[in-house]
């Protein structure tokens, strides 16, 4: 990313950033087929400049796919709406030890049926870009609306999006992100805020302040979607393959075919429901 000033390790200052467990944690990960996963692990910590750690509390595909492909990459996001993103390799599990022993005294991991901690991963982070920050421009909202309502898209499809789902990714105030494989075979995680769902089964976004890092997206590249709204903790993942821009009064918008849907939530996570 050339404007931006990337290191390979963490700074000090950032370390205690990434504790507070009232912050969104992302890990992107790569299943069989090198599709990109995009869930939600709230213990993602930094152990130090050079490790990042989480604990593992829900079996399901990030499990997998670290064992299988280690390259991953996490995104942190404060109250804020402050923003980092680190990339780097699975290294190994710990069943005990200091770092188990500390997710075991969280209040977070203690007596709840589907937290239970078995055992703690290791990240050896290869790229840290620095914090930044991510704002909501309703105007971009509006005009992807506006998008919708003329029916830009033609095509007569079956919809296969759920009601319940449609409405976590149509909600404005839901947190929604993209993920899909950098040109460095790391997963890249970016902010889409603005991003909607249409009646004709397409996810639809905008570039806004991240366009530096959608510069990276291909048409024809598989991407993940994920949506939260983080009252409820309802959370769901989107999957299917960018099919470039589309121009729209004097903008571009970003569209994705969607081909698959899974539920992140326990006690179902993990499994496709389209």
């Amino acid at each position: 990313m050339s404007t931006i000033q990337v290191t390979d390790r963490l700074a000090d200052e950032d370390i205690p950033e990434f504790k507070p467990e009232l912050m969104i944690k992302l890990l992107a990960t790569l299943d069989e087929n090198q599709h990109p996963n995009l869930v939600l692990i709230i213990s993602l910590e930094a152990k130090d400049n050079d490790t990042l750690m989480f604990a593992e509390f829900l079996k399901g595909k990030t499990k997998k796919n670290v064992e299988r492909n280690p390259k991953c990459t996490a995104a942190f996001m404060s109250l804020g709406n402050d923003y980092w993103v680190v990339k780097g390799d699975f290294t190994h599990w710990s069943y005990e030890g200091p770092e188990y022993e500390y997710y075991n005294e969280k209040s977070l991991f203690k007596n709840n049926a589907y937290f239970g901690i078995t055992r703690v991963g290791y990240i050896d982070i290869k790229q840290v870009i620095p914090k930044r920050k991510i704002k909501v421009q309703r105007p971009l909202i509006r005009l992807i609306k506006g998008y919708i309502k003329e029916g830009q898209d033609k095509t007569v499809k079956p919809k296969i999006l759920p009601l319940l789902v449609e409405k976590i990714f149509r909600a404005p105030s839901n947190l929604k992100y993209i993920a899909f494989i950098d040109e460095d075979g790391y997963p890249l995680i970016v902010p889409t805020m603005h991003l909607l769902p249409t009646p004709t089964n397409q996810l639809v976004f905008t570039a806004a302040e991240f366009q530096e890092d959608l510069s990276h997206l291909k048409e024809g590249m598989f991407v993940t979607a994920f949506a939260m709204n983080i009252e409820e903790l309802l959370m769901y993942q989107i999957k299917g393959k960018y099919q470039g821009t589309q121009a729209y009064q004097e903008s571009k918008l970003n569209i994705i075919a969607i081909e698959e849907i899974y539920c992140l939530m326990p006690p179902r996570a993990g499994d496709r429901i389209v």
